[in-house]
């Protein structure tokens, strides 16, 4: 089946899909993460008061410190899981391995978006922050996307799908993934929530976080090839 027609048959199917394996995290894990985010900013600044940090490298994150910083989130969400309910955590998170059909929709689609994206953009003769190589691979390429697909599509999709359904559930992440990426104006609101939309999408489909992150990542290398060329 084309990917196309397939991709079409598993939106109309969506509402009737059930994630598995079931999840066993809920609102407290999110809260407690949410915690945790809360608790870096004073984290930060005990370390620059003991002289482990420079005011400046708060400022300007170099990509250690960034990577750091989602390694320590990565963690914390693990130990979370973990600890309060002693179980496995990755697999229930969606950490499969997907469909051959549903990896070579990540691999099409998340360019597709990066295209569109990188379009607009040369239309409007608007630029994009200036990002390093090392910065795009580390942190747009494997650190964000683990972490952040981790979070949104792993655990805080399935949660809300309890409550309010599924295809809510993928629209309510999909804003929240905008939010925390602080959009400054509506065309940003737009691209992350679209693209948010589409990771839930294929996670739901595919019942794979790892879908959901091979996107993630396959549009954050398009978009910087698209816009660097």
């Amino acid at each position: 089946m084309p990917v196309g027609k397939q991709a079409k048959n598993d939106w109309l199917a969506i509402r009737n899909t059930r994630l598995e394996p079931p999840p066993f995290c809920g609102y407290e894990d999110i809260g407690a993460f949410v915690l945790l985010i809360v608790s870096l900013g004073p984290i930060l600044r005990l370390l620059v008061g003991l002289h482990f940090l420079s005011r400046s490298s708060i400022i300007n994150p170099s990509v250690g410190l960034q990577s750091a910083v989602v390694v320590f989130l990565s963690a914390g969400l693990y130990l979370v899981l973990r600890v309060r309910h002693r179980r496995p955590v990755l697999k229930p998170l969606g950490w499969v391995v997907p469909h051959m059909a549903h990896i070579f929709t990540a691999l099409i689609v998340g360019p597709l978006f990066a295209a569109g994206i990188a379009v607009y953009l040369r239309l409007r003769n608007e630029t994009t922050p200036p990002i390093s190589t090392a910065e795009l691979l580390v942190l747009g390429f494997v650190l964000g996307p683990l972490l952040e697909e981790s979070f949104f599509r792993g655990c805080l999709l399935p949660v809300l799908a309890r409550t309010t359904g599924t295809i809510p559930a993928v629209l309510i992440t999909a804003a929240v993934f905008a939010l925390f990426h602080r959009p400054t104006n509506l065309v940003h609101w737009a691209s992350f929530t679209a693209t948010g939309v589409a990771y839930g999408w294929i996670r739901v489909t595919s019942r794979s976080t790892t879908a959901a992150a091979i996107m993630h990542a396959a549009y954050n290398l398009s978009l910087f090839v698209f816009v660097v060329l």
